[in-house]
């Protein structure tokens, strides 16, 4: 005899858990000790708790009813009914089990199956998936049937397994059976054979149905067999116009259909008049995450915080959206990934590190990311961090050295002539060795999960014991790790798989699927006051204001995440719901939410979102829907201004102000002199100065220095040098002789050139294909030189050559190291290697009225002319050091060279001149004698004279080393 009770609907406008601790307390007579509350999730039975204890109704002292979420319901009640208690295993069990059940179908199959690969490695997505899969189809009490001709439709591993589903189905299950264990699918299909024990079990027990929306088959099956034969007590949070027989609000269409699968009737104790009526809207749309936090802070500060509520679509949010929210307490309850904490940064660091090693040496960077990471440097001894100091110095050590260095070789220096550096040298030593020991050494040659399990325990358990105070202080970082320990750790050593010899790569990257599933669950205490939470989380919840954060398409209702194993368009082939449903889930949510509270905020991104083919962010269909509905009632349509219900969030834009600062010379004047009375100048330094006076500052007046980095793709500049050693070397034997490249041996030039090569520090670390690299491009250029080589005469090599020039106060040195200087029908040429971009002067440079007639007339009135005039000499001359040579030599030898040229190595190894033929003998003299030495004069004065030094923008910039000191 059915005892069917109708279906309680409490008002979507009103509290759902304080009308649902009425009629608990109500129809109980005080008495909750008998009373057994489901309720969707863990939150609401909280607060259900806690209304319990608020309310007068409720004679004190008291036992308070027992409260389930609908899994828990489940496990606490199938010992009862079966008398079993299988092991629930996690996914590694699962994905192992079924990876041996497909192994012996394949030698059965005629199918797809049977042509797949065997490895586990490439399966372990795939299982991962398929037990999902199973799952969902135990939840649902669905008994598969294959699915054949599915080529060409999903990839061949997803056609393969769904051919033959039935099959897997049944060998799963005897296979959980055989070995007693369980899943949370398999628990909740048990419940379905066990019905006729369900009265025994929940004898004398008032059982409540609270808040549920969408169900699955088997909760649909047990919930209805509960109402019918045990007078389970229905109650729902929705539109009290169900219960009046009137139209009802589309978003509860769940309900609906509900009511008419099971023939219920509904009843309810709130009028269904305004049940449909908005409350309060205000939009905001904003063009990026920015604007969106800011206008919520300013809209929160601007009322009552307590019973407000923010509520965030996606878990990325929550630590943005912390740094916004005003100085109070706030309860977050919301999951959030363990993959996005600073945990798995370290975990990810320890892990690349032994993916990349060479040997027992491991990549610079990878060596850099472990040890900058702030857990390691936050160790703790007597309550000191002395770490931090030692680290930066192997830091600096890393940057100096080669790609791939041996951490064994890093020797920490503890104090120096100025003291200790660190007040504890054996205790930080010892620590530093565990760090080395448990990140490093730990991690290599992993074969099987329980060896990573290990590794990543003794990694925790010094995280644990030598953080101090770090645990106390990062309560987020604590709980991660808690999880680390308690789930991740647990789950990788006692899986029955966990000792099969999987090898490092296919043991990482399980871990590192394992590790992307697991979310840190937060549920602090107290649950009043502002709130923080996801959209799940807020089920069944009612709240005076919310703040609905990010409210686009791709959050709400959200869109699923491709399924290769099973994409949505097939699954009606299974008889799954697909994603109409969830979106019908999402839909009851969103306006459940906004239809308890007296005023809902609700804020989303209109600009472009970087990334693939740079989409525009869509406002949610939710708040399309809103709008209209303000639309219909307004009559008008609704545009984005500065004031509500839509408002555009702006801020005041002002011009981008992008000027460095000039730095003062007066406190650097002294140098300065020092530099230039004593030590002179370079060519380098004076075409530094013309390009950018202030990195000339930077370079060669300040105490910053250009960041030491390694050169993975071998160090150009010493490529340079190298190539100019092996030049001198080779050509030495033949000064003050005539020569010609071809006849020499260009054979013996390319030895001289790999012997030098292969002794260079650099070079046995250097990846394979660099080495060949830098070999052939070696060996072509120099045997071109050769080829290219004209008869001359070498007179000097590598010679240190200077000019001097007559300032006001003092004569100033140019000085620098002239690469060769031949003699060629008794003139004299002047060469410099180039191995890299050829930077000569205009031919027209020499012409240029603009420059020379203010120059060589009146060179005083530029002085202060400076910047412009710079600018305008590095237009016509992209460098000067060519001229500079020129003038060096003829103060050095008290000759008038002839040409100058570049040798251009980098190609062909010819040569680039600096004057053509129709430069005459008088301009050649005029050029040397006067220019050059005018036009230098004028730069060191114009260097002595400007109160500043400024800063020239180019494209230089991108590349400069001190582009962030700057501030360019």
């Amino acid at each position: 005899m059915s005892n069917r009770r109708p279906i309680q609907i409490i008002s979507w406008k009103e509290d759902f858990i304080e009308n649902l601790s009425d009629i608990i307390i109500d129809e109980s007579n005080g008495d909750l000790s008998a009373v057994t509350v489901i309720v969707p999730h863990h939150r609401p039975a909280r607060y259900l708790k806690k209304a319990l204890a608020a309310s007068e109704k409720l004679p004190k002292p008291c036992i308070l009813p027992e409260i389930y979420s609908f899994s828990d319901f489940v496990s606490s009640l199938l010992p009862k009914i079966t008398a079993e208690f299988p092991r629930k295993i996690g996914k590694l069990d699962q994905v192992g089990l079924l990876f041996n059940i497909i192994e012996k179908l394949r030698s059965q199959s005629t199918g797809m199956l049977s042509k797949l690969p065997t490895d586990l490695q490439q399966f372990f997505p795939w299982g991962t998936r398929l037990a999902s899969l199973l799952d969902e189809l135990l939840r649902q009490d669905i008994k598969p049937r294959n699915l054949n001709m599915l080529q060409g439709e999903v990839l061949d591993w997803a056609a393969a397994l769904l051919e033959e589903i039935e099959i897997i189905y049944v060998r799963y299950l005897e296979e959980l059976d055989r070995r007693d264990w369980t899943t949370s699918g398999l628990e909740s299909k048990s419940l379905v054979a066990n019905f006729d024990k369900l009265e025994e079990a929940l004898k004398g027990r008032k059982l409540y149905l609270a808040g549920f929306y969408g169900l699955s088959g088997v909760e649909d099956m047990f919930f209805h067999y509960l109402w019918e034969q045990m007078q389970m007590e229905i109650i729902w949070h929705s539109d009290p116009a169900l219960a009046e027989g009137a139209k009802s609000h589309f978003a509860v269409k769940e309900h609906l259909h509900w009511l008419h699968n099971w023939k219920a009737e509904a009843v309810s104790n709130h009028s269904s008049e305004n049940s449909h009526t908005l409350p309060e809207l205000k939009f905001f749309e904003g063009f990026d995450r920015h604007s969106q936090l800011s206008a919520m802070r300013d809209e929160l500060c601007s009322g009552e915080i307590n019973g407000c509520a923010v509520v965030l679509p996606d878990t990325s949010l929550l630590l943005p959206v912390m740094h916004h929210l005003p100085e109070q307490d706030v309860n977050i309850s919301m999951g959030y990934p363990l993959g996005r904490s600073a945990l798995n940064g370290l975990l990810e660091a320890i892990l690349k590190l032994q993916e990349n090693r060479s040997g027992n040496t491991f990549h610079w960077k990878d060596i850099l990311a472990l040890i900058r990471h702030p857990y390691l440097k936050m160790l703790e001894v007597n309550e000191e961090q002395p770490l931090r100091t030692i680290f930066h110095q192997w830091e600096n050590q890393l940057r100096n050295g080669a790609p791939y260095a041996d951490p064994n070789d890093f020797v920490p220096v503890y104090s120096d002539e100025n003291g200790n550096l660190v007040d504890n040298p054996d205790s930080t030593e010892e620590l530093r060795s565990e760090v080395l020991r448990v990140c490093i050494d730990g991690f290599k040659d992993i074969e099987t999960l329980s060896e990573l399990a290990d590794s990543m325990q003794d990694m925790a358990e010094m995280l644990r014991q030598r953080g101090g105070t770090l645990w106390n202080r990062y309560l987020l970082d604590s709980e991660c790790l808690f999880r680390l320990m308690n789930e991740v750790i647990p789950e990788l050593r006692e899986s029955f798989i966990s000792n099969e010899i999987f090898g490092q790569s296919l043991s990482f990257s399980i871990f590192r699927q394992l590790l992307a599933s697991q979310r840190v669950s937060f549920e602090p205490d107290p649950i009043s006051g502002m709130q923080v939470l996801g959209m799940l989380e807020s089920r069944l919840l009612n709240f005076k204001r919310t703040f609905i954060l990010d409210t686009v398409d791709d959050k709400l209702p959200g869109t699923d995440p491709y399924d290769p194993l099973l994409p949505d368009q097939l699954r009606h082939l299974l008889d799954l719901p697909d994603s109409r449903e969830r979106e019908s889930v999402a839909t009851y949510n969103f306006y459940r939410l906004i239809m308890g509270s007296e005023e809902s905020c609700i804020f989303y991104q209109s600009g472009i979102q970087p990334g693939l083919l740079d989409s525009k962010s869509v406002r949610s269909r939710f708040v399309e829907q809103l709008l209209w509905k303000l639309e219909q009632q307004r009559k008008k349509i609704i545009t984005p201004s500065e004031n509500f219900p839509l408002k555009a969030i702006n801020f005041p834009v002002g011009a981008i102000v992008n000027t460095p600062a000039e730095i003062p010379k007066e406190p650097v004047a002294g140098k300065l002199e020092n530099l230039l009375k004593f030590k002179g100048l370079s060519p380098s330094a004076i075409d530094c100065y013309v390009g950018c006076p202030k990195n000339f500052f930077f370079r060669y007046l300040s105490n910053v220095h250009e960041t030491d980095t390694v050169d993975q793709d071998g160090d150009r500049a010493g490529f340079g040098e190298l190539i100019h050693s092996v030049l001198k070397d080779f050509l030495a034997p033949h000064l003050n002789k005539e020569i010609c490249g071809k006849d020499m041996d260009t054979r013996e030039l390319n030895d001289l050139f790999m012997q030098r090569l292969e002794r260079d520090s650099l070079y046995c670390n250097l990846p394979y294909d660099i080495k060949k690299s830098l070999e052939q491009a070696g060996q072509n250029r120099l045997s071109l030189f050769l080829k290219n080589l004209k008869p001359t005469t070498i007179v000097e090599l590598e010679s240190d050559s200077h000019g001097m020039l007559d300032m006001d106060k003092f004569p100033v040195k140019i000085h620098g190291r002239i690469d060769r200087v031949d003699i060629r029908n008794a003139e004299r040429y002047v060469l410099d290697y180039k191995t890299g971009r050829l930077h000569l002067p205009r031919k027209s440079f020499w012409d240029d009225e603009s420059i020379w007639t203010p120059v060589l007339n009146d060179p005083t009135a530029i002085y202060f002319d400076g910047i412009n005039f710079l600018e305008k000499i590095k237009q016509s001359a992209d460098s000067l050091q060519l001229p500079l040579y020129l003038l060096m030599d003829h103060h050095t030898s008290l000759e008038l060279p002839k040409q100058a040229a570049l040798v251009e190595l980098v190609k062909d190894g010819h040569e680039k001149g600096l004057f053509d033929s129709k430069v005459s003998e008088e301009d050649r003299e005029e050029i040397i004698e006067t220019k050059i030495p005018a036009l230098t004069t004028l730069i060191i004065n114009n260097m002595l004279k400007e109160n500043t030094f400024k800063a020239i923008r180019s494209g230089q910039c991108q590349w400069c080393s001190y582009r962030e000191a700057c501030g360019a």
